[in-house]
């Protein structure tokens, strides 16, 4: 049976990958499965708890790049894996490319890199996505809309400073050369971002 695609969806918060992805899972609903992250399986659910909670606010980033990691490797086993292997194409809300910007820019982890590449190996192997999409958005903006988001709708990672976004930014920019990506501006109309994600998973599915 052929493979199916790995598409991963990503980018900092508010750039507007709730609604993006909302409109993907109508537009596709056979042959796709939508997961995300952290999460996506049973165990890996248990651990976003901890990584979301409001006690893991000050946690350092090596912390958290390891819990990540952890999680990804039971979404990866219980989740990801066995739908690419029936054959269906899988959307992914977050992926390694959000412990890349997040931990290593964001937190400010670069030493990090070497380790990050290791596990990817480790843990990916075969599954590495096909293609991340990221939504690019300006820090200002995605501090403005995550601020209107109410309390029970924000993570700790939510209220992170503009500094902390800048850093997130630069980082889905400056992804290593083994991720195929395709920025997409999320400045444009939200209808508009549809289309032009959509038109990106036609042309690769």
């Amino acid at each position: 049976m052929k493979r199916g695609k790995f598409i991963v969806i990503d980018g900092a918060d508010g750039c507007g990958k709730t609604t993006v992805i909302s409109y993907l899972r109508e537009a596709y609903p056979q042959g796709f499965v939508f997961t995300r992250e952290p999460g996506g399986s049973f165990f890996a659910e248990k651990i976003r708890d901890v990584i979301l909670s409001p006690d893991a606010k000050g946690a350092s980033g090596l912390t958290q790049f390891g819990l990540f990691w952890a999680a990804r490797a039971d979404h990866l086993a219980n989740t990801i894996r066995p739908a690419l292997e029936r054959g269906l194409n899988v959307v992914a809300d977050r992926f390694d490319s959000s412990s890349y910007a997040f931990q290593i820019y964001g937190q400010e982890e670069r030493g990090l890199k070497s380790l990050f590449m290791q596990m990817r190996e480790l843990c990916l192997g075969a599954a590495k996505p096909d293609l991340y999409i990221i939504l690019d958005v300006n820090p200002h903006i995605a501090v403005a809309r995550t601020g209107e988001r109410g309390k029970k709708n924000k993570n700790h990672f939510d209220e992170r400073d503009v500094a902390f976004h800048r850093r997130v930014r630069e980082a889905y920019r400056d992804l290593p050369k083994e991720f195929p990506k395709i920025i997409i501006s999320s400045h444009d109309p939200v209808e508009e971002v549809k289309a032009n994600v959509k038109r990106v998973i036609d042309k690769l599915c």
